[in-house]
């Protein structure tokens, strides 16, 4: 059973204090589903009731049609909306629509700076852009029951402790460390 402290989750696990960042937990689970589904060529997109409009420059226009497959295979759904302009019918899902244009925007600019060298470093950097714009925000206070599914989560991850950006997920206050804190033992 945790406490909500900010953006922060303290818990007490195997006689150890641990502070989560809620953040960081939930955007490398993200990151985790994503990279599965996208391996599968399953990246779960949900369908948007009115699209984004996102106006392009004629190179971030040329920048999408060259890898108009490759960002499908992300999760978009996509198409020409005029001159300079393309239309996001679907987004992976948990995107908000607020995020949604810069994003896509980031994403054509990676392609861009990368044109001759789309290989999994690429598509793994995209891939923690839609894990971190999609994951818990800070000072977003969980409900008890989604509290004990990102711990549980999180726990099952084996080896990993990073968000993808190498961040920690979770901190560790040892009893000895507490104890030295409070000048209890030397």
């Amino acid at each position: 059973r945790g406490q909500v402290f900010d953006t922060y989750l303290i818990v007490e696990k195997d006689g150890e204090m641990l502070m989560v960042d809620q953040h960081a937990a939930h955007e490398r689970l993200r990151y985790e589903e994503l990279l599965r589904q996208y391996r599968e060529r399953k990246v779960a997109a949900q369908s948007m009731l009115i699209p984004s409009v996102v106006t392009l420059s004629a190179q971030e226009m040329a920048v999408w049609r060259e890898h108009e497959e490759e960002i499908a295979a992300l999760g978009f759904d996509t198409e020409e909306f005029g001159a300079n302009a393309v239309a996001l019918r679907a987004a992976p899902e948990e995107l908000s629509d607020r995020d949604l244009g810069e994003l896509f925007l980031s994403i054509i600019t990676m392609f861009s700076v990368n044109r001759k060298n789309v290989g999994e470093d690429l598509v793994s950097r995209i891939l923690y852009s839609i894990a971190c714009k999609g994951a818990i925000k800070a000072n977003h206070n969980l409900h008890e029951a989604e509290m004990k599914a990102l711990l549980d989560a999180v726990f099952a991850l084996d080896g990993i402790n990073t968000c993808p950006h190498g961040r920690p997920i979770t901190i560790a206050f040892t009893k000895s460390f507490i104890e030295k804190q409070f000048k209890r033992i030397i």
